[in-house]
């Protein structure tokens, strides 16, 4: 793939992440734990799937933060499967605020860290 169809699979997935969050936070405020775990299951599905996008793209431009970058992902990810494993175990209300840090933690990084990566990737293209 190029970077630009990396690029727009990435916005894609932001919004498709954007929407999973709002409806997860919407989910957990009226305590329907039931169908908040089969979410959290699939954003773990789509972030797997949009990290792997992302780098891709960060070795297809050569980033120059690529080693961060995917630390953060590595981080992440660990952080939803560890909460996806204890759902399996406990109460979702337990640890709702695990969940919610996870989900402002994955805002933080679309905001912060893809937007880095989406002016370098702009910079690049500028310079080409």
């Amino acid at each position: 793939m190029t970077p630009t169809e990396l690029i727009e699979d990435i916005s894609h997935d932001h919004a498709e992440i954007s929407e999973a969050v709002e409806s997860l936070r919407a989910l957990l405020d009226a305590g329907d734990y039931g169908e908040a775990r089969s979410l959290l299951v699939r954003l773990e599905q789509i972030e797997i799937r949009h990290y792997a996008t992302e780098e891709a793209l960060m070795r297809a431009v050569a980033y120059d933060r690529a080693d961060v970058h995917r630390a953060e992902h590595a981080e992440m990810l660990d952080t939803l499967a560890r909460i996806n494993q204890t759902l399996a175990l406990e109460p979702a209300a337990s640890i709702s605020p695990r969940i919610l840090a996870h989900l402002e933690a994955a805002l933080a990084h679309m905001i912060q860290a893809d937007q880095k990566l989406g002016r370098f990737v702009a910079e690049r293209a500028a310079k080409s």
